[in-house]
């Protein structure tokens, strides 16, 4: 989800690659927020997203994956009249030279940091059910605050590479979106979508206190759209709400 003042603008993926990068945004903006506070909780669950990260970032063909998606939308905002800000193209010029020049998977060296290794075998060993930290996150959430936000500030500048990756190609989605106001008679809407190669990402907005939260399905038939009462969770049949839907597509 984004938010701002007015609005809240529900993001749905249609595919792999922005489901992950999706997931990834989210986990870096919490990383990020919790550099700004001192409390350890705050800092132990931004240490719970570094492994998080790490683990979906683990498989090799990732990288590549991006880097041919990076180059497809290069082609196609060259043969089309799709706009773009000079920043943003590039952004991704730079981003493709820069995937190509690296080997091997994203944050490589990091993946193979030994406290982080620990606490990860930590989290998947079936015999620590039941106990409440492991020794180096009990000595490492000890620490002063100030060599905890050390620790993650490192981490999360090691992650960079992906770090850019999912911030440019979620913004070159996002500046594709063009908002049109949707009818839902009887509180329902359903609309045939582009193919999965173009179609990435589509975000519906939705006034912030409008008390409806929307209930959003891929599937054969395309994109259908219910709303619902957000106490109750009982379907709206109103039809006389409006909200405001757009593909992105590149």
């Amino acid at each position: 989800m984004m938010f701002n003042d007015d609005s809240i603008i529900f993001q749905l993926a249609t595919h792999y690659l922005p489901k992950i990068a999706l997931k990834l945004d989210s986990l870096f903006l919490t990383i990020e927020d919790a550099l700004k506070e001192t409390h350890p909780l705050i800092h132990h669950y931004a240490l719970n997203n570094i492994i998080e990260v790490l683990k979906l970032i683990e498989k090799p063909e990732l990288k590549s994956r991006f880097l041919k998606e990076f180059m497809r939308i290069e082609h196609a905002l060259n043969k089309s009249n799709t706009v773009v800000s000079d920043a943003s193209y590039a952004d991704l010029f730079v981003q493709i030279q820069r995937l190509n020049d690296v080997a091997g998977k994203f944050s490589h060296s990091l993946q193979r940091d030994t406290f982080l290794q620990a606490l990860h075998l930590a989290q998947t060993n079936p015999n620590n059910d039941f106990e409440l930290h492991p020794p180096p996150l009990m000595l490492w959430l000890e620490n002063a605050t100030t060599l905890r936000i050390q620790d993650l500030s490192r981490w999360l500048q090691e992650l960079s590479m992906i770090r850019d990756t999912v911030k440019i190609y979620l913004s070159l989605l996002r500046s594709s979106a063009i908002f049109d106001e949707i009818d839902l008679p009887n509180g329902f809407y359903q609309r045939a979508l582009p193919l999965k190669t173009t179609c990435h990402l589509i975000l519906l907005r939705i006034k912030t206190h409008s008390g409806i939260v929307p209930k959003i399905q891929l599937g054969h038939h395309g994109l259908s759209l219910r709303l619902c009462e957000r106490t109750s969770m009982n379907e709206i049949r109103d039809g006389s709400t409006k909200l405001d839907l757009a593909i992105c597509q590149l």
